[in-house]
């Protein structure tokens, strides 16, 4: 089967290229490289069934030329940054993740590409009125630019399936941690890392310490969402994809100065429930429907951030 990737060269897509290339697929990937990296495709680069394509989204006629012969499309491409800093443009989301969205399935519409698998976001919840929220428990009050997005996306999918016959696929992705998503500040393992080699002796942490979140790693991310794909065969498919249980800011920096074999690092609060504007306190992911339909996370949420804390150590020495 021949299979496009957009954002392949990110930190889960470029892992979803391999498991796909290891599955006998021919993968084309589209990415425009503001986020992802070329160290992370590299390996790819000379493999007879991969061919990588350096472009944006919003040009309809690249998108619709990578999309000759194509049989199967992951769309993971999209702004990666949750956080919204004063002074960045407020239509930043929109373009990258909405109007991309639009651009890509009409050029699967105009190329007659029928499947499609979209990476949405946990941050379409909001905050949610129970936990752990299932994703009937829907309501759509997401408190970010990239929640507000991500939604929408979701629902241009859901249109175009209705009225073109698509078949979709979207996951609801937990926080996602690895040893590849290495930046600083994009996640809170890189950025306590960070900071606790600047300065071993004291740590900055965000909000209150007490915000906590379901987590997955890169590695069962991309298992369970081939898994989904080969055998939930619906129309339109919306799933929860995370590890059981939650980890608090709190534990996650007891962890991080454990791993890296500190001692009485004061925690200095910032305060307030939020780490920053349009963040969630709390999160849990129910994961339900997922397990019904035949997988299962093998680490629960702390095992996936003590991993990846480790791989990110080994890797950043």
């Amino acid at each position: 089967m021949k299979t496009l990737v957009t954002g392949g060269a990110g930190c889960i897509g470029s892992d979803l290229v391999k498991a796909l290339l290891d599955r006998g697929h021919e993968v084309v990937v589209l990415d425009n490289f503001s986020s992802g990296k070329e160290e992370h495709i590299a390996a790819f680069r000379d493999h007879p069934r991969c061919s990588v394509i350096e472009g944006d989204l919003l040009n309809l006629d690249l998108v619709s030329s990578a999309l000759d012969n194509v049989e199967m499309v992951y769309h993971l491409a999209a702004n990666p940054h949750i956080k919204f800093a004063p002074g960045v443009a407020t239509d930043r989301d929109l373009r990258n993740n909405v109007l991309a969205t639009h651009q890509l399935l009409e050029a699967m519409r105009l190329k007659k590409v029928s499947r499609i698998a979209f990476t949405s976001s946990s941050a379409v919840y909001g905050i949610p009125a129970r936990l752990p929220v299932k994703e009937d428990d829907f309501f759509p009050r997401p408190v970010s630019l990239y929640g507000a997005t991500k939604l929408a996306c979701e629902a241009l999918l859901s249109a175009f399936s209705n009225l073109f016959g698509m078949q979709c696929w979207v996951f609801r992705l937990a926080n996602i941690v690895g040893p590849k998503i290495r930046k600083i500040g994009r996640t809170v393992i890189s950025d306590f890392v960070y900071k606790l080699r600047k300065d071993c002796t004291r740590l900055v942490i965000l909000g209150d310490g007490c915000q906590s979140k379901s987590y997955l790693t890169t590695e069962e991310c991309v298992q369970a969402i081939l898994f989904v794909v080969e055998r939930a065969q619906d129309e339109f498919t919306v799933l929860n994809v995370g590890g059981r249980g939650t980890v608090t800011v709190t534990r996650i920096a007891e962890m991080v100065a454990g791993m890296m074999g500190l001692k009485n690092v004061k925690f200095i609060y910032t305060g307030g429930e939020r780490g920053w504007p349009g963040d969630v306190p709390r999160c849990e992911l129910d994961v339900t429907a997922l397990e019904r339909l035949g997988w299962k996370a093998r680490w629960d949420s702390e095992e996936s951030v003590t991993r990846a804390i480790r791989e990110m150590l080994e890797q950043t020495t």
